[in-house]
Protein backbone atom coordinates (compact mmCIF):
# COMPACT_ATOMS: atom_id res chain seq x y z
CA UNK A 1 0.00 0.00 0.00
CA UNK A 2 1.25 3.50 -0.74
CA UNK A 3 0.12 4.95 2.58
CA UNK A 4 -2.54 6.88 4.47
CA UNK A 5 -3.39 10.47 3.68
CA UNK A 6 -6.79 12.10 3.54
CA UNK A 7 -8.56 15.25 4.07
CA UNK A 8 -11.02 17.91 5.04
CA UNK A 9 -10.76 21.48 3.91
CA UNK A 10 -10.92 24.51 6.14
CA UNK A 11 -13.81 26.99 5.57
CA UNK A 12 -14.07 26.58 1.86
CA UNK A 13 -16.65 24.13 0.57
CA UNK A 14 -20.27 23.43 1.29
CA UNK A 15 -21.55 20.86 3.70
CA UNK A 16 -23.38 17.57 3.37
CA UNK A 17 -23.39 14.88 0.74
CA UNK A 18 -23.23 15.68 -2.95
CA UNK A 19 -26.39 15.66 -5.10
CA UNK A 20 -26.72 12.75 -7.51
CA UNK A 21 -25.79 14.90 -10.53
CA UNK A 22 -22.56 16.00 -8.84
CA UNK A 23 -21.68 12.42 -7.90
CA UNK A 24 -22.32 11.24 -11.45
CA UNK A 25 -20.12 13.99 -12.89
CA UNK A 26 -17.40 13.16 -10.40
CA UNK A 27 -17.57 9.46 -11.21
CA UNK A 28 -17.04 10.23 -14.91
CA UNK A 29 -14.06 12.39 -13.92
CA UNK A 30 -12.76 9.60 -11.67
CA UNK A 31 -13.06 6.92 -14.39
CA UNK A 32 -10.80 8.96 -16.65
CA UNK A 33 -8.38 9.61 -13.79
CA UNK A 34 -8.42 6.00 -12.63
CA UNK A 35 -7.00 4.74 -15.91
CA UNK A 36 -3.99 6.99 -15.37
CA UNK A 37 -3.75 6.07 -11.69
CA UNK A 38 -3.71 2.37 -12.46
CA UNK A 39 -0.92 2.78 -14.99
CA UNK A 40 1.19 4.77 -12.56
CA UNK A 41 0.54 2.45 -9.62
CA UNK A 42 1.24 -0.70 -11.59
CA UNK A 43 4.18 0.40 -13.70
CA UNK A 44 5.51 3.65 -12.18
CA UNK A 45 5.74 5.08 -15.66
CA UNK A 46 6.34 8.72 -16.51
CA UNK A 47 3.43 10.04 -18.55
CA UNK A 48 3.72 12.76 -21.13
CA UNK A 49 1.27 15.64 -20.64
CA UNK A 50 -1.51 16.13 -23.14
CA UNK A 51 -0.56 18.31 -26.07
CA UNK A 52 -3.44 20.69 -25.59
CA UNK A 53 -4.32 21.40 -21.97
CA UNK A 54 -6.95 23.77 -20.73
CA UNK A 55 -5.44 26.77 -18.98
CA UNK A 56 -6.64 26.52 -15.39
CA UNK A 57 -6.00 27.88 -11.90
CA UNK A 58 -2.65 27.36 -10.24
CA UNK A 59 -4.06 24.94 -7.68
CA UNK A 60 -6.77 22.61 -9.00
CA UNK A 61 -7.69 21.31 -5.54
CA UNK A 62 -8.61 24.81 -4.41
CA UNK A 63 -10.50 25.44 -7.63
CA UNK A 64 -12.57 22.27 -7.20
CA UNK A 65 -13.37 23.01 -3.56
CA UNK A 66 -14.29 26.63 -4.28
CA UNK A 67 -16.85 25.25 -6.73
CA UNK A 68 -18.09 22.80 -4.07
CA UNK A 69 -16.87 19.92 -6.21
CA UNK A 70 -14.72 17.00 -5.03
CA UNK A 71 -11.02 16.67 -5.87
CA UNK A 72 -9.59 13.32 -7.00
CA UNK A 73 -5.88 12.47 -6.75
CA UNK A 74 -3.35 9.80 -5.85
CA UNK A 75 0.15 9.19 -4.47
CA UNK A 76 2.80 9.19 -7.19
CA UNK A 77 5.97 10.91 -8.38
CA UNK A 78 4.92 10.79 -12.02
CA UNK A 79 3.05 13.27 -14.20
CA UNK A 80 -0.70 12.77 -13.91
CA UNK A 81 -2.54 15.45 -15.92
CA UNK A 82 -5.98 13.84 -15.56
CA UNK A 83 -5.98 14.13 -11.77
CA UNK A 84 -6.64 17.13 -9.56
CA UNK A 85 -3.63 16.49 -7.32
CA UNK A 86 -0.70 14.16 -6.77
CA UNK A 87 1.04 13.54 -3.45
CA UNK A 88 4.81 13.10 -3.43
CA UNK A 89 5.39 11.06 -0.29
CA UNK A 90 8.54 11.76 1.73
CA UNK A 91 7.23 10.55 5.08
CA UNK A 92 9.33 7.40 5.09
CA UNK A 93 13.08 7.11 4.66
CA UNK A 94 15.65 9.88 4.44
CA UNK A 95 14.31 13.20 3.18
CA UNK A 96 15.76 14.07 -0.24
CA UNK A 97 14.83 17.47 -1.68
CA UNK A 98 16.63 16.55 -4.91
CA UNK A 99 14.22 13.67 -5.48
CA UNK A 100 11.28 16.04 -4.89
CA UNK A 101 12.70 18.49 -7.43
CA UNK A 102 13.11 15.70 -9.99
CA UNK A 103 9.50 14.64 -9.49
CA UNK A 104 8.33 18.22 -9.96
CA UNK A 105 10.35 18.55 -13.15
CA UNK A 106 8.54 15.53 -14.60
CA UNK A 107 5.19 17.12 -13.79
CA UNK A 108 5.95 20.47 -15.39
CA UNK A 109 4.13 21.29 -18.61
CA UNK A 110 5.27 23.36 -21.55
CA UNK A 111 3.36 26.34 -20.12
CA UNK A 112 5.10 26.14 -16.76
CA UNK A 113 3.06 24.89 -13.81
CA UNK A 114 1.69 21.32 -13.84
CA UNK A 115 -2.00 20.58 -14.30
CA UNK A 116 -2.37 18.32 -11.27
CA UNK A 117 -1.46 20.14 -8.06
CA UNK A 118 1.76 18.65 -6.58
CA UNK A 119 1.59 18.15 -2.81
CA UNK A 120 4.42 16.87 -0.61
CA UNK A 121 3.82 14.81 2.52
CA UNK A 122 6.71 15.72 4.80
CA UNK A 123 8.61 13.33 7.09
CA UNK A 124 6.99 12.40 10.37
CA UNK A 125 10.12 13.55 12.20
CA UNK A 126 9.51 17.11 10.95
CA UNK A 127 6.03 17.28 12.45
CA UNK A 128 6.95 19.29 15.56
CA UNK A 129 9.29 21.76 13.84
CA UNK A 130 8.51 21.65 10.11
CA UNK A 131 9.84 25.06 9.03
CA UNK A 132 13.04 23.88 7.35
CA UNK A 133 11.55 21.01 5.35
CA UNK A 134 8.41 22.98 4.46
CA UNK A 135 10.52 25.91 3.28
CA UNK A 136 12.54 23.61 1.03
CA UNK A 137 9.56 21.98 -0.66
CA UNK A 138 7.71 25.27 -1.10
CA UNK A 139 10.82 26.90 -2.56
CA UNK A 140 10.96 23.99 -5.02
CA UNK A 141 7.46 24.92 -6.24
CA UNK A 142 4.93 22.56 -4.65
CA UNK A 143 1.34 23.74 -4.32
CA UNK A 144 0.71 22.33 -0.87
CA UNK A 145 2.04 20.38 2.08
CA UNK A 146 0.59 17.36 3.86
CA UNK A 147 1.44 17.15 7.57
CA UNK A 148 1.30 13.62 9.05
CA UNK A 149 -0.23 12.71 12.41
CA UNK A 150 -1.36 16.12 13.67
CA UNK A 151 -2.79 15.66 17.18
CA UNK A 152 -2.97 19.11 18.80
CA UNK A 153 -3.98 22.67 18.09
CA UNK A 154 -0.39 23.78 18.67
CA UNK A 155 0.94 21.38 16.03
CA UNK A 156 -1.70 22.59 13.59
CA UNK A 157 -0.81 26.24 14.19
CA UNK A 158 2.90 25.54 13.64
CA UNK A 159 2.07 23.71 10.40
CA UNK A 160 0.12 26.68 9.04
CA UNK A 161 2.76 29.20 10.16
CA UNK A 162 5.51 27.21 8.43
CA UNK A 163 3.81 27.79 5.07
CA UNK A 164 3.27 31.55 5.44
CA UNK A 165 5.79 34.27 4.65
CA UNK A 166 7.12 36.38 7.51
CA UNK A 167 5.43 39.78 7.35
CA UNK A 168 7.23 43.12 7.67
CA UNK A 169 7.56 44.63 11.12
CA UNK A 170 4.36 46.41 12.09
CA UNK A 171 2.10 44.29 9.89
CA UNK A 172 -1.22 43.41 11.50
CA UNK A 173 -3.77 40.66 11.13
CA UNK A 174 -1.33 37.79 10.64
CA UNK A 175 -2.94 34.79 12.35
CA UNK A 176 -1.17 32.42 12.50
CA UNK A 177 2.02 34.46 11.90
CA UNK A 178 4.36 33.43 9.12
CA UNK A 179 7.66 31.62 9.64
CA UNK A 180 8.76 31.27 6.01
CA UNK A 181 11.52 33.50 4.70
CA UNK A 182 11.49 34.41 1.02
CA UNK A 183 14.65 33.20 -0.69
CA UNK A 184 15.39 33.03 -4.40
CA UNK A 185 14.28 29.60 -5.54
CA UNK A 186 12.65 27.78 -8.41
CA UNK A 187 9.06 28.24 -7.22
CA UNK A 188 8.21 31.45 -9.15
CA UNK A 189 9.56 30.02 -12.41
CA UNK A 190 7.84 26.70 -11.77
CA UNK A 191 4.55 28.53 -11.28
CA UNK A 192 5.18 30.72 -14.34
CA UNK A 193 5.20 33.93 -12.26
CA UNK A 194 7.57 36.71 -11.33
CA UNK A 195 9.04 36.78 -7.82
CA UNK A 196 6.60 39.51 -6.82
CA UNK A 197 3.61 37.72 -8.30
CA UNK A 198 4.61 34.51 -6.55
CA UNK A 199 4.91 36.23 -3.16
CA UNK A 200 1.44 37.69 -3.55
CA UNK A 201 -0.13 34.32 -4.41
CA UNK A 202 1.87 31.97 -2.21
CA UNK A 203 -0.29 32.23 0.87
CA UNK A 204 -2.63 29.77 2.55
CA UNK A 205 -6.13 29.20 1.26
CA UNK A 206 -8.79 29.65 2.64
CA UNK A 207 -7.26 32.07 5.17
CA UNK A 208 -6.29 34.14 2.13
CA UNK A 209 -9.10 33.63 -0.38
CA UNK A 210 -6.72 34.42 -3.25
CA UNK A 211 -3.98 32.18 -1.85
CA UNK A 212 -2.75 29.29 -3.98
CA UNK A 213 -1.20 27.08 -1.30
CA UNK A 214 -3.10 24.40 0.59
CA UNK A 215 -2.25 22.82 3.94
CA UNK A 216 -3.47 19.28 4.49
CA UNK A 217 -3.44 17.95 8.06
CA UNK A 218 -3.71 14.23 8.68
CA UNK A 219 -5.86 12.79 11.48
CA UNK A 220 -4.36 9.41 12.33
CA UNK A 221 -4.91 8.69 16.02
CA UNK A 222 -7.61 8.64 18.68
CA UNK A 223 -5.90 11.60 20.32
CA UNK A 224 -6.26 13.59 17.10
CA UNK A 225 -9.95 12.67 16.82
CA UNK A 226 -10.56 13.79 20.39
CA UNK A 227 -8.82 17.11 19.67
CA UNK A 228 -10.33 17.71 16.24
CA UNK A 229 -12.57 20.62 17.22
CA UNK A 230 -9.60 22.42 18.75
CA UNK A 231 -7.45 21.66 15.70
CA UNK A 232 -10.09 23.11 13.39
CA UNK A 233 -10.06 26.36 15.36
CA UNK A 234 -6.69 27.14 13.70
CA UNK A 235 -7.30 29.50 10.76
CA UNK A 236 -5.95 28.43 7.38
CA UNK A 237 -6.39 24.66 7.41
CA UNK A 238 -7.08 23.70 3.81
CA UNK A 239 -7.82 20.03 4.38
CA UNK A 240 -8.08 17.23 6.93
CA UNK A 241 -7.06 13.78 5.69
CA UNK A 242 -7.96 10.63 7.53
CA UNK A 243 -5.34 7.92 7.95
CA UNK A 244 -7.43 4.83 8.74
CA UNK A 245 -4.53 2.36 8.95
CA UNK A 246 -2.68 4.36 11.59
CA UNK A 247 -6.00 5.15 13.25
CA UNK A 248 -6.64 1.40 13.56
CA UNK A 249 -3.21 0.89 15.09
CA UNK A 250 -3.81 3.65 17.63
CA UNK A 251 -6.87 1.87 19.03
CA UNK A 252 -5.62 -1.71 18.64
CA UNK A 253 -8.12 -2.57 15.89
CA UNK A 254 -7.51 -5.34 13.37
CA UNK A 255 -7.28 -3.03 10.35
CA UNK A 256 -8.62 0.10 8.61
CA UNK A 257 -11.97 -1.54 7.82
CA UNK A 258 -12.73 -2.57 11.40
CA UNK A 259 -16.11 -1.31 12.70
CA UNK A 260 -14.46 0.71 15.50
CA UNK A 261 -12.25 2.47 12.94
CA UNK A 262 -15.21 3.24 10.69
CA UNK A 263 -17.05 4.71 13.66
CA UNK A 264 -14.16 7.11 14.23
CA UNK A 265 -14.02 7.90 10.50
CA UNK A 266 -17.69 8.87 10.58
CA UNK A 267 -17.10 10.91 13.74
CA UNK A 268 -14.38 12.93 12.00
CA UNK A 269 -16.56 13.37 8.91
CA UNK A 270 -19.44 14.59 11.06
CA UNK A 271 -17.28 17.23 12.75
CA UNK A 272 -15.90 18.38 9.40
CA UNK A 273 -19.37 18.70 7.89
CA UNK A 274 -20.59 20.59 10.94
CA UNK A 275 -17.60 22.96 10.73
CA UNK A 276 -17.94 23.31 6.93
CA UNK A 277 -14.58 21.63 6.44
CA UNK A 278 -14.58 19.25 3.44
CA UNK A 279 -13.24 15.91 4.57
CA UNK A 280 -11.09 13.43 2.69
CA UNK A 281 -10.33 9.74 2.72
CA UNK A 282 -7.97 7.27 1.01
CA UNK A 283 -9.52 4.81 -1.44
CA UNK A 284 -7.34 1.68 -1.60
CA UNK A 285 -8.94 -1.00 -3.78
CA UNK A 286 -8.04 -4.24 -5.54
CA UNK A 287 -9.80 -3.48 -8.84
CA UNK A 288 -11.05 -0.45 -10.77
CA UNK A 289 -14.61 -1.60 -10.10
CA UNK A 290 -13.97 -1.72 -6.35
CA UNK A 291 -12.38 1.72 -6.50
CA UNK A 292 -15.38 3.15 -8.34
CA UNK A 293 -17.87 1.67 -5.87
CA UNK A 294 -15.90 2.91 -2.86
CA UNK A 295 -15.50 6.36 -4.38
CA UNK A 296 -19.24 6.66 -4.99
CA UNK A 297 -19.91 5.54 -1.42
CA UNK A 298 -17.56 8.07 0.16
CA UNK A 299 -18.81 10.91 -2.03
CA UNK A 300 -22.39 10.14 -1.03
CA UNK A 301 -21.35 10.23 2.62
CA UNK A 302 -19.97 13.74 2.15
CA UNK A 303 -16.22 13.31 1.62
CA UNK A 304 -14.75 15.88 -0.77
CA UNK A 305 -11.12 14.92 -1.34
CA UNK A 306 -10.23 11.37 -2.35
CA UNK A 307 -6.86 9.85 -3.18
CA UNK A 308 -7.57 6.72 -5.21
CA UNK A 309 -5.14 3.79 -5.42
CA UNK A 310 -5.32 0.16 -6.47
CA UNK A 311 -2.97 -2.45 -5.03
CA UNK A 312 -2.37 -6.17 -5.41
CA UNK A 313 -3.04 -8.16 -2.26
Amino acid sequence: MIGDAWRCTGSGGGSGAFPASSVNETMRHMRRALVVTLMVTAMDVVLEPASAQEVGPVNRIIDRLQQDRPAIGTFTRSANPDLDFVVIDTQYGEFDIGAVEQALARMQTGNGAPTAAPIVRIPYEARESPQTVVGQVLDAGVFGVMFPDIETKEQAATAISSMRFVQPAGAHGETPPGLREFVPGSAPEFWGLSDREYQSRADIWPLDQSGALIAMLQIESLTAVDHLDDILDVPGIGAIFLGPTDLAESIGATGPNAPRVEALVQRVLGVCLERNVPCGYPIVARTPEDAERETARRLNEGFKVLAVMTVSR
